[in-house]
């Protein structure tokens, strides 16, 4: 996981502070990114942030404070990543139409916050060859049904018959 949150860590930095500023505006794939990438730092750490504070305030005296400051540490990164994640939803709705935002959004904050959870619980070790098809098979599903919404939103229908040429 710690290897997963480096590799993150590194290309948030090369699309903050290198790409955003030059291709930002005109490509989507640029905050899109920066804000999926984020999203695999705050689900982790909001389900990290529960659990710490069951153990930091459960009741239970602890000799170490350590449960405390994971806690602090957890809520640091969850807040910070938030309003990052909030800065370049912003950038990129000044820039870009929400409609076409969102569905690219959607699919690669799942992906991501679902790799991330996965990275971080070990969740392949009680997955089987039809688990990891039928994963496959649902997120081919949402990929495709977000790509023919976004397609249907830009089509123009009509009730009226057009006219054929003739030869």
């Amino acid at each position: 996981f710690l290897v997963y949150i480096s590799l993150v860590f590194l290309l948030l930095i090369i699309l903050i502070g290198w790409l955003s500023p030059t291709l930002g505006k005109s490509n989507i794939m640029v905050y899109v990114g920066i804000c999926s990438l984020l999203g695999s730092f705050t689900v982790p750490s909001s389900k990290g942030l529960g659990l710490a504070a069951q153990e930091a305030f459960g009741g239970t005296p602890t000799s170490d404070n350590r449960a405390l400051y994971l806690f602090l540490g957890l809520l640091g990164i969850l807040i910070v990543s938030i309003l990052i994640q909030f800065t370049f939803i912003n950038k990129a709705l000044e820039s870009f139409s929400s409609n076409m935002f969102e569905a690219f959004y959607y699919v690669t904050f799942t992906s991501c916050v679902i790799l991330a959870s996965a990275i971080l619980f070990r969740e392949w070790t009680a997955l089987g060859i039809v688990d990891c098809l039928g994963i496959l098979c649902g997120f081919i599903t949402v990929s495709v049904g977000v790509a023919l919404l976004r397609i249907s939103q830009e089509a123009k229908l009509s009730w009226s018959q057009t006219k054929a040429k003739k030869n």
